[in-house]
């Protein structure tokens, strides 16, 4: 399974689940389906063996408005993350209430499952990007970038296949 390469733990967003991260900068390459691929191959396991899972859900993240668009009003790759504030996600996610086993704080998960993108508007009942939703497609990664203007600032990475 190919998934949770990047998150809300991290300090900048980037694609939860990666096909590739090989055309990235270094800094950016944390793993990938094809960097997992390769390494089980070269450790020997044999192609045919291997499936791979793909994810088709997106983390949900804050944002500073500056920090997410550039001065064309186009989505940064690999944003800061306000840290200091975490979206709740859709109506699965976990709830941010009472504190865990350790006693910390619960913090909203800010998942959003594939439904849940639909549910909330950001993909069409067929998987499309909604018209409004502000969104790139990030060919090196092969994933989808997408920000609700009414969430200022709120970046959510979903996991999209090319056609």
């Amino acid at each position: 399974m190919n998934y949770d390469i990047w998150g809300p733990w991290g300090d900048a967003v980037g694609p939860n689940a990666p096909l590739n991260d090989s055309c990235a900068s270094s800094q950016y390459q944390q793993g990938s389906a094809v960097s997992a691929v390769k390494a089980w191959t070269a450790a020997g396991f044999p192609t045919n063996r291997i499936i791979l899972g793909v994810a088709s859900y997106g983390h949900s993240y804050y944002v500073n408005s500056s920090s997410a668009l550039d001065t064309s009003g186009n989505l940064k790759l690999y944003p800061p993350i306000d840290k200091s504030r975490r979206p709740v996600g859709d109506k699965w996610d976990d709830p941010a209430t009472g504190v865990d086993i350790c006693g910390n704080p619960n913090v909203a998960g800010g998942i959003f499952h594939f439904w849940g993108l639909i549910d909330e508007g950001f993909l069409t009942k067929n998987g499309a990007v909604t018209s409004g939703i502000k969104h790139t497609f990030d060919n090196c990664s092969q994933m989808v970038r997408a920000l609700r203007y009414s969430w200022i600032g709120c970046l959510i990475f979903l996991t999209a296949v090319s056609t």
